[in-house]
């Protein structure tokens, strides 16, 4: 490059990137992505993403002297497979990049916005997408050999036949998802009830731990309780997420969330795998061979939104603020 080889382009991308700290950088997005991601839960890779599953219980009960214990064999485990999702951003820096930014420390700035750029780009692509059903997130990337997320829509997809994690309802009626279609109008009895349909266990570990719906039905929540009643989780919004506490747990508003969708979800039972090898890369700059002065890097990420229990998620898609 005319003012920044590569060698030196490479070294300031890597301290620009260190400095940032990625990981905030790229989290701090979507809400379920920032409490999802950054428990960094990785897997080594494989063709497909194997999340095993414990759907029932095996023989068991109260017994006498006489009695004769069942031995007959009971399925109580399965397997959900997942194919990797892969998101990237690319950055580029050609030769008006250069001449128009004459000297070391103008490219360096220029740098720094195309990297902050990237990191948008990739925010915002993922974001998207995790509400999205994997088959409208591909038609809509006009890139038939893509892979988005396998997303909310398809944890939700309430069709018979639909096989979410390769296994349909029809195969393993344990895994039917939790859809609300009825209509409701949010307030303190509706989240109580909306609680109770993705009740897996009496503790609070078999409960919902993160409601996400939007602003105008967080807002319409927040205007049920008394002021000295209004509470947030401390954590979520020091990272910018804004929340209200039901029962210990956040609702957050997100902007990318359908109008009048309400989502309560475990993150117990609720992850986002990420590759080892594909966890936001750092950019490599190359040069084409046949363009000298033109430099090209990208991030990437592999991995998927995973589910391990259907039912302690729920979803009610027909929720109106009060009249």
């Amino acid at each position: 490059m005319a003012d920044l080889n590569l060698n030196e382009l490479q070294a300031a991308t890597d301290y620009y990137i260190e400095q940032e700290q990625p990981v905030d950088i790229f989290f701090r997005s979507n809400v379920l992505i920032y409490k999802l991601m950054s428990q960094n839960k990785t897997f080594p890779g494989g063709q497909k993403i194997q999340v095993n599953l414990e759907y029932d219980m095996t023989h068991a009960g109260p017994y006498g002297p006489t009695s004769e214990m069942p031995i007959s064999k009971k399925e109580i485990l399965n397997a959900a497979f997942f194919e990797y999702a892969a998101y990237y951003s690319t950055l580029t820096l050609d030769m008006e990049d250069q001449l128009l930014n004459a000297g070391e420390p103008e490219i360096v700035d220029l740098l720094r916005s195309k990297l902050q750029n990237a990191e948008k780009s990739i925010r915002k692509a993922m974001a998207e997408d995790i509400y999205k059903d994997s088959a409208t997130a591909l038609n809509e990337s006009n890139d038939p050999n893509a892979r988005p997320f396998t997303g909310l829509g398809d944890l939700f997809n309430d069709t018979a036949d639909f096989a979410y994690g390769e296994i349909t309802p029809n195969q393993m009626a344990e895994w039917a998802p939790n859809k609300v279609t009825d209509s409701y109008t949010m307030g303190f009895t509706f989240m109580q009830f909306l609680r109770r349909q993705a009740s897996v266990d009496n503790g609070n570990e078999g409960k919902p731990d993160l409601y996400v719906t939007t602003q105008k039905l967080q807002d319409a929540f927040e205007a049920t309780l008394q002021v000295q009643a209004r509470y947030a989780d401390e954590d979520l919004l020091n990272v910018g997420f804004n929340n209200i506490l039901f029962h210990g747990a956040p609702i957050v508003d997100d902007d990318k969330c359908s109008a009048g969708y309400v989502y309560g979800l475990n993150t117990g039972f609720l992850d986002i795998l990420t590759h080892s090898k594909r966890n936001f890369t750092r950019p490599e700059w190359k040069s084409p061979i046949r363009q000298p002065d033109t430099a090209t890097a990208n991030i990437r990420w592999a991995g998927n939104l995973v589910c391990r229990n259907r039912k302690a998620h729920v979803l009610a898609n027909s929720v109106s603020e009060p009249s």
